[in-house]
């Protein structure tokens, strides 16, 4: 068909991973609130750097000791998640059901009331209008990346030498980089440290690993029963948008305090503290997953009357491991920020036993990272 390259990403490839993509997007959704709440409250060496938010809010709420503020600032998130679910991400998640590969249809189609009215009114013909010479414009501008199949031909030679020469830059800016970090970090903080951070490292990395099989073995059968069934992802889909979005740092003190009064270690607590921030990315891709077996599968697993593990092994892991695989890398990554935010929230009456290193705000600092260069200037 000699389409461009761009026409291939935009006809072919971006339909094709649309359901993902949208799922993805509610879970980057949640984890932006997580963020947020985070940054708007920053402690730098003993000065604090606080934004107008609702993490600041609750933040002095809870200094005040006023539970009714710390309520009401609940209510209000809720309320502001479940709206943009019902207003943004429920219309979404039904559009990109016409990107479905598929032979036939569902016998229980998602619904919902805000697209309904969108497609009864003018604006999509209105947009239609504005943003067709736009796209017009950019598939003659893309032309220049070439077509999908029309191949760059470069002399062997020419390649090979280009080759030779981008890894040869490559290794020595790694190189480079690589001995000013070495240097750096053995003239401020010595290797005794280095050794230290290293073995603290590998207990944390420890915990991340049980929770990704904790988040494997609950939320992949979980988010398997909510994907298959349309019914079941119209009820399930605003609570677990409400649960992923809601910014855990409001929790963790509160948990610190139940895990201490119960006795149990922080080394184990802290999983569990860890997951209420990172699981979700393994769960919104599972559903991801499941949505995408397409109707025609289905319907001929359960005429050939496959069930139990069959099913499983021979139908819904295999459609949901690419996604799984996704989300598992991603919360890998979000239980590391977990773990560091847990640290540094956490605040109790007693300490808690916890086989991990002081945190760094209670730790003498280098001698090149003194508390006078973050200190605010003379006026």
């Amino acid at each position: 068909m000699r389409v461009t390259r761009w026409q291939q990403f935009w006809k072919v490839d971006v339909p094709s991973s649309m359901i993902a993509q949208v799922w993805n997007g509610m879970i980057s959704f949640g984890a932006a609130w997580f963020a947020l709440a985070a940054s708007e409250t920053i402690s730098v060496v003993g000065r604090d750097h606080t934004l107008t938010g609702v993490s600041p809010y609750v933040a002095q709420a809870l200094d005040n000791g006023e539970g009714s503020r710390v309520g009401l600032a609940i209510f209000v998130m809720v309320t502001m998640v479940i709206s943009v679910n019902s207003l943004f991400w429920r219309p979404i998640t039904v559009w990109a059901e016409r990107f479905r590969t598929a032979e036939c249809e569902f016998a229980e189609q998602h619904r919902s009331w805000f697209l309904q009215l969108l497609r009864r009114s003018t604006l999509p013909s209105h947009l239609g209008r504005i943003m067709r010479p736009v796209g017009e414009r950019m598939n003659r501008v893309m032309r220049v990346i070439g077509t999908s199949s029309g191949n760059l031909h470069i002399a062997k030679a020419c390649r090979k030498h280009g080759d030779v020469i981008f890894y040869l830059l490559y290794t020595l800016a790694v190189a480079g980089i690589l001995w000013n970090v070495i240097t750096y970090v053995l003239n401020t903080v010595g290797p005794n440290e280095v050794a230290h951070a290293a073995l603290i490292a590998l207990i944390t990395c420890g915990r991340v690993l049980l929770l990704i099989v904790f988040a494997t073995l609950v939320w992949v059968p979980m988010g398997a029963w909510i994907g298959l069934s349309p019914r079941v992802t119209h009820l399930e889909e605003p609570v677990v948008e409400v649960l992923a979005s809601f910014p855990t740092n409001f929790l963790l003190p509160l948990a610190a305090i139940v895990l201490g009064a119960s006795g149990v270690s922080l080394n184990w607590g802290c999983i569990a503290l860890m997951a209420l921030g990172a699981q979700w990315y393994v769960l919104f891709n599972a559903i991801a997953g499941a949505s995408a077996i397409p109707a025609d599968l289905r319907e001929a697993a359960a005429n050939m009357q496959v069930k139990g593990w069959r099913r499983w092994k021979n139908l819904i892991l295999p459609a949901i491991f690419p996604h799984y695989a996704t989300g598992a890398i991603i919360s890998f990554g979000g239980a590391w920020n977990a773990s560091i935010q847990q640290r540094w929230s956490i605040t109790a009456p007693q300490p808690l036993p916890q086989s991990a290193s002081v945190p760094i705000s209670n730790r003498p600092l280098p001698k090149a990272i003194s508390r006078e260069n973050f200190s605010a200037p003379s006026s």
